[in-house]
């Protein structure tokens, strides 16, 4: 199975390579003698206006072609202009496609009244409406088809607001026999399945653990496991705040936990029951998710870097490193096992290993003294580059900023500025704060379960 790439992986790249240009655009219709710098003309594009009129027709007129005209492939096409007139087209055209979810008669136009109505937004007045008749087509339509697929994805884009679609997603849709149907339904509750004063929908939870995590496809486990640990442990009570979680319902997230225990069962005869390493991994994330006493473990942990040794496969080495990012201090018992990854054959795995690491905050210090050394080992790396003919004829005739610039998007140098930054933001950690007081801090919080 094909590893996913962590955005909190590539988010240290992101931070060397971040730069403040100018925008593109120079204004327009100036005297000459007025004129300002080119420099300075480039903050200060043109506002972009929509289009009031699209081949002589405006908004109306092609709203009255894609919900009137007797012709599909009319209506058809003229659904596709509508989001050309941008964002006043949500208010004109809201109710009339939303009507037009359960009116249209041609299969394929009704997906893409669907596609439009995500693309463009509706009025909230109309979303209620609108997410009970996306929910029905989630549950009637034919198993495998389109139509239920696209009612999925745009409930999800809904969001929070579409949670009174979850029973319909959580029914006999779920055993839809098309796996990515099944892999969009668990995708889209970890979107849908929590509600910002209640917690998460305990009835998603139940179905993504009980159901869609032993799944026959790995790629439905996956969704559905990380699903689980986007939404967490449901509540016992109402937030006390916004943002602020309740305070864990340990009853009812027993029931998740105990499923994934079963995953993690060994058999005499093939092993664990999830035999798939990534997925394993992220049953015992699940696990101490939702599980208190199995947080405190080391058990665990123990199991995820064993995956860090020279035999294993890079897919489970990077969910391992992942792991450890997502635990962040309550992971610092493994520094020493992830040090060994700074100098590993797989850049990406270093890049793993830095996060993880930068997760750990003030229990990454072990690290700083080999995390110095691949500093350096990075630093002589450029130098070398910089000594290279390629490098000096690219350089050549070019200006002491452009220079710099180069340089600074040579492979080498990324890799250097992104172990500095690593350094630094161990360094300036303090306990229960990852990077310190340092505002925007990219380290995700560790999800530590609240005491019973």
């Amino acid at each position: 199975m094909r590893a996913r790439t962590p955005a909190l992986i590539l988010l240290l790249f992101s931070l060397t390579l971040a730069t403040n240009q100018p925008v593109a655009g120079q204004a327009k219709d100036l005297p000459k003698e007025k004129e300002k710098p080119k420099d300075k003309d480039r903050t200060n594009p043109r506002e972009f206006e929509w289009p009031t009129q699209i081949g002589n027709k405006g908004l109306n007129d092609w709203l009255k072609d894609a919900t009137e005209n007797p012709d599909p492939a009319i209506r058809d096409g003229a659904l596709k202009t509508l989001p050309a007139f941008g964002p006043k087209a949500r208010k004109e055209c809201s109710k009339r496609l939303l009507q037009r979810m359960t009116a249209e008669p041609d299969p394929g136009v009704r997906l893409t009244v669907i596609n439009i109505a995500a693309t463009i937004g509706l009025e909230d007045v109309d979303l209620p409406d609108a997410i009970t008749r996306l929910a029905n087509v989630v549950d009637l339509a034919r198993d495998g088809s389109l139509s239920r697929i696209r009612a999925i994805e745009t409930l999800a884009m809904f969001g929070p607001k579409a949670e009174r679609a979850v029973g319909k997603l959580i029914g006999h849709a779920c055993e839809d026999p098309a796996y990515e149907t099944r892999r969009m339904i668990a995708q889209c509750l970890a979107y849908v399945g929590y509600n910002e004063k209640t917690g998460p929908n305990v009835k998603a939870l139940n179905r993504l653990a009980a159901t869609l995590a032993k799944d026959q496809c790995a790629a439905v486990r996956m969704e559905a496991l990380q699903a689980l640990v986007a939404l967490g442990p449901p509540w016992a009570g109402p937030s006390p705040g916004k943002g602020v979680p309740g305070p864990i319902n340990w009853k009812d997230a027993a029931f998740i936990a105990d499923r994934m225990r079963d995953r993690l069962v060994v058999t005499k005869t093939n092993g664990i029951v999830e035999h798939d390493k990534q997925l394993e991994i992220w049953c015992r994330i699940v696990l101490m998710r939702f599980d208190q006493k199995e947080l405190e473990k080391e058990d665990h942990l123990n199991a995820i870097t064993k995956n860090f040794d020279g035999t294993s496969e890079l897919g489970p080495k990077l969910q391992a490193l992942q792991a450890l990012s997502l635990f962040g201090e309550r992971a610092g018992t493994q520094v020493d096992k992830v040090v060994p990854l700074l100098m590993d054959g797989e850049q990406v795995v270093v890049v793993a290993a830095l996060a993880a690491l930068r997760a750990m905050g003030i229990k990454g210090q072990p690290a700083l003294d080999q995390l110095e050394k691949t500093e350096k080992y990075w630093k002589d790396k450029l130098e070398d580059r910089k000594k290279q003919k390629d490098f000096k004829d690219v350089i050549l005739n070019r200006k002491e900023d452009q220079i710099k610039l180069l340089i600074s998007s040579l492979n080498e140098e990324q890799m250097r500025m992104a172990v500095a930054n690593t350094i630094k933001f161990i360094k300036d950690s303090k306990p229960g704060k990852p990077g310190g007081d340092m505002v925007g801090a990219t380290s995700a919080p560790a999800p530590t379960n609240e005491k019973k």
